[in-house]
């Protein structure tokens, strides 16, 4: 049986209403979950340009510029900067990119609406990514 790690991911709209190539960073403070989310996501790098932080400062610094990213998928519970203060940073330095938070923790869902445009269980479905990707561009941009 394949894991869900080992499916190709392919993107049905590479334009999910944006007019170019998205620009999405990914953070989690576990090594093994970003190289997953890295091979999974390898076969959208001709549609979509990925970046991957190790944690919440670390993507800070790389939202320095405000068009730096269209969308920032993060995990939620991480030591230092969190998930959630990292996505409240990034509301206010990159306001029109899409937040998508990566949980597991139901609870936090409700203390994170408002802040975020979706949410992703962990282990997230790449086919659930992409379509959460797509769908909330859409409807930001809309």
């Amino acid at each position: 049986m394949q894991e869900v790690d080992d499916l190709p991911v392919e993107l049905e709209n590479p334009d999910p209403g944006c007019g170019r190539r998205l620009r999405i960073l990914f953070v989690d403070d576990e090594p093994r979950v970003l190289r997953g989310l890295e091979r999974t996501l390898g076969s959208l790098r001709g549609e979509w340009d990925m970046a991957f932080a190790g944690g919440g400062e670390a993507a800070l610094a790389l939202c320095g510029d405000e068009r730096a990213f269209d969308v920032v998928v993060s995990d939620i519970r991480m030591p230092g900067i969190d998930g959630e203060a990292l996505l409240q940073r990034v509301r206010t330095m990159l306001p029109g990119a899409v937040r998508i938070a990566l949980t597991g923790h139901a609870d936090q869902d409700e203390a994170l609406r408002g802040l975020v445009h979706g949410f992703l269980a962990k282990p997230c479905d790449p086919r659930e990514l992409r379509a959460l990707v797509e769908s909330t561009c859409a409807e930001v941009r809309a």
